[in-house]
């Protein structure tokens, strides 16, 4: 068994990818350390980098083959493997990415003016396709809990949703959900398709997230056969094995009205047209070799989370005092009685799901300016702000720990020193 090397510093500067090239153009600062865009700095699985290079050595680069039945054969194996989810060639077909599927599924399955929900915060290209078309978006907002172990989490307020679902044309549902990694569990994913299948609301699910979860996820569209009829999932292998750059991903649709809607959709488009490489990392990835590479990289990537768990706890928490609501006397004089607890000034979400977490700095005071003035300025860190995400995400930003541990360190040492420093702790 090969052991993957996930310590290894790739230089991927001048390599034009968004992450290093555009940070500089983005924030207007050249000394800021990019942990934003959610790509991994892994190397991508050099068994499939082979395969490409091999591919190519002949140097004549033609037209690739659409869809051959081996992209198909890998993409039914995976999903059954990983998910006990028997699909058939016909439930599936190319798309070059998911933002591109969502935005292409939104103009076959609704109309301008048709009402489509979401649950914020959320990642913003939800937003940006609903509005771009016409729709007009709903909002759910998610709502953030403290657990009773201390940790806080997203949850679906119920009540809300029942009310905001009526009249929805189309949900989009994030599964895992993007910022959190929230791993939304076969009850919760019961009751969503309950409340569309009662409201004849048409369900696209982005589960690009799914293969890097930490608990078992659920395809949504296996939770309710009749819902499953009225949903098109989307998924890809460019978050888990880091090959965005590919262009493939694909959507699944086992219901036979949406799936030959959809299909007939792209295909009339052209839309489904991958290019040379496309119908590659499907016939690479996922494998058995690709899986042992993925349990490889979770492990780490789990590392690096507990290392950020742990590294918050233990530089930002401070003493704070905290009325007890008690009332004491003492000399005939009565006094509100206080106690002195810990309280942790910068926390997180811990994500069930991939390799980026939702920070938590409310309990600073910071307006969303100040706090970004204290990462960018301070830190001269690059971090995807909580606000991009819409309600309930203001004053979080979100960070990619997707990346060896040395990087990490250092991200949360300019952290912790630009904290000390701004409060002047040291």
């Amino acid at each position: 068994m090969a052991k993957y090397n996930f310590d290894k510093i790739v230089n991927r500067k001048g390599t034009d990818c968004i992450k290093w090239d555009a940070t500089p153009l983005i924030w207007g600062k050249k000394n800021l350390l990019p942990m934003w865009i959610a790509d991994m700095d892994f190397p991508t699985p050099k068994f499939f980098t082979d395969a490409i290079i091999a591919k190519i050595k002949d140097g004549v680069i033609g037209y690739g083959c659409s869809k051959p039945q081996k992209w198909y054969d890998a993409v039914i194996y995976w999903f059954n493997e990983r998910y006990g989810w028997k699909l058939k060639k016909e439930d599936i077909g190319f798309v070059p990415g998911i933002v591109v599927g969502i935005a292409h599924a939104l103009r076959c399955f609704t109309k301008p003016g048709d009402k489509v929900l979401i649950f914020p915060p959320v990642y913003p290209p939800f937003k940006a396709k609903v509005d771009s078309y016409g729709t007009k978006l709903v909002n759910c907002p998610l709502d953030i809990v403290e657990k009773k172990n201390g940790e806080i989490d997203f949850e679906i307020n119920w009540e809300d949703l029942a009310k905001k679902i009526k009249g929805c044309k189309a949900m989009i549902l994030c599964n895992p959900h993007n910022p959190g990694g929230r791993v939304w569990s076969r009850s919760e994913l019961k009751k969503i398709a309950e409340l569309c299948l009662k409201n004849k609301v048409f369900v696209i699910s982005d589960e690009i997230h799914c293969d890097l979860s930490f608990e078992k996820h659920i395809p949504f569209a296996t939770v309710n056969a009749k819902q499953a009829e009225n949903t098109i999932t989307f998924h890809a292998p460019s978050k888990t094995f880091n090959c965005a750059g590919v262009g493939a991903s694909e959507w699944v649709a086992t219901g036979k009205a949406t799936r030959e809607k959809f299909a007939a959709y792209m295909e009339g488009g052209d839309y489904d047209f991958g290019h040379y490489d496309s119908f590659m990392p499907a016939e690479y990835l996922y494998t058995p070799k690709g899986y042992e590479w993925l349990k490889q990289a979770l492990e780490y990537i789990k590392g690096n989370i507990d290392y950020v768990e742990k590294f918050l706890k233990e530089n930002f928490t401070v003493p704070a005092i905290k009325m007890t609501g008690k009332v004491v006397r003492s000399q005939s004089v009565e006094y509100a009685e206080a106690a002195i607890e810990e309280t942790q000034l910068i926390r997180m979400i811990k994500p069930k799901a991939s390799f980026l977490i939702f920070v938590d700095f409310r309990p600073l005071g910071l307006s969303c300016s100040e706090l970004s003035d204290l990462l960018v300025n301070k830190a001269h860190l690059a971090l995807n702000e909580g606000c991009s995400f819409g309600q309930g995400g203001e004053c979080f930003m979100r960070l990619n720990v997707g990346c060896p541990r040395k990087v990490l360190e250092k991200a949360m040492n300019q952290l912790k020193y630009a904290f000390d420093k701004k409060y002047k702790l040291k």
